[in-house]
């Protein structure tokens, strides 16, 4: 399977790790502010959990935190943005459990 950052490989590993149960999910649609509707690409989904995992440097969580907020709101899930603190399972966890 294909990973596209680090912080993919190392949640990727730590759900392996944990046998937490994961895909590659598919694009999530949602309507920009102009009404376009586009695709949004969350890393993992949890089924067990029905979850959406993404981890992202602090660049993109600030640049696409619009984008993932219209994407929770039109499908109606929950999408966990993960920093670099929270790459690990028990931190992972932790926020699954916050919601």
């Amino acid at each position: 399977m294909l990973l596209d950052s680090v912080y993919e490989l190392q949640v990727a590993q730590e759900l392996d790790n944990y046998d937490i149960s994961w895909v590659r999910p598919k694009p999530l649609k949602y309507k920009d502010q102009q009404g376009v509707v586009r695709h949004y690409f969350p890393d993992f989904y949890l089924p067990e959990y029905d979850v959406y995992l993404d981890p992202k440097n602090q660049f993109l969580i600030e640049h696409d935190s619009e984008k993932i907020y219209l994407a929770e709101c039109f499908n109606n899930v929950k999408i966990i943005i993960l920093d670099k603190n929270h790459l690990v399972w028990e931190k992972i966890r932790k926020l699954i459990v916050k919601v």
